[in-house]
């Protein structure tokens, strides 16, 4: 009787482990759907990431071309030539980093779509989804870099048309509108004033180009000191 009390425990015993491996492998599989399902999804962003990277590179492009041929155009004067000169090429930087980040993008995209194959026909969906993830963060990345170097190219394009029309003397506001607070202007706290910063000041906006000296593209507290003189 012992014997045969042994052997239902034993079988017992076995019945469970049996179970538990079983509920295991079942509780696996949504696991893998799931990890297939997220490396397709990253893979998909990850490409509309590399498409907006690649505009803005084209859009860049566009303006850094534009730039060159408005400062090939003449400017009124010579200071006005230097500033040309200058955000011209910063356009053409911008445009060079757009369009390096584009090419990161589509890099990082494609190595997406691979660990999305990998991720449906291998046996370690898990960690291709991971990759794929780590994909997608590179190409946002990439993507960022883009737009905000379209941006500045954009900008440069402007700024260059602008400075075609720059005199060689500084252009001065009435006596009030040289009081400037620098630290209320300084919006961000870099401890210069940028274009879009300036425009808060309405002489110094109408002057920005003249009272940045460098034609760095923002103005220091020096060139503030030297406008108010």
């Amino acid at each position: 009787m012992r014997t045969h009390a042994i052997k239902r425990h034993s079988l017992l015993m076995l019945a469970t482990v049996a179970a538990l491996a079983a509920s295991a492998a079942s509780a696996q599989v949504p696991g893998k759907v799931q990890s297939k399902h997220d490396a397709v999804e990253k893979a998909d962003v990850a490409a509309q990431d590399a498409r907006q990277a690649r505009d803005s590179a084209s859009s860049a492009q566009a303006a850094a071309t534009a730039a060159a041929q408005t400062r090939q155009q003449g400017a009124i004067s010579e200071r006005g030539a230097i500033a040309a000169q200058a955000t011209a090429q910063q356009a053409q930087r911008a445009a060079e980093d757009a369009r390096q980040a584009s090419q990161q993008a589509k890099r990082a995209s494609e190595d997406a779509r691979s660990a999305q194959a990998a991720a449906t026909a291998g046996s370690n969906p898990t960690g291709a989804a991971i990759e794929a993830r780590a994909a997608l963060s590179e190409a946002r990345t990439a993507n960022a870099v883009a737009a905000d170097a379209g941006s500045v190219a954009r900008a440069a394009a402007a700024a260059t048309a602008e400075a075609n029309q720059l005199p060689d003397r500084v252009i001065a506001p009435p006596s009030d509108g040289r009081s400037v607070d620098f630290a209320a202007l300084d919006a961000n706290g870099d401890g210069v004033i940028s274009r879009e910063e300036s425009r808060a000041h309405g002489a110094l906006s109408a002057n920005f180009l003249a009272v940045d000296v460098d034609a760095d593209g923002r103005i220091s507290a020096n060139e503030i000191a030297a406008w108010r003189r």
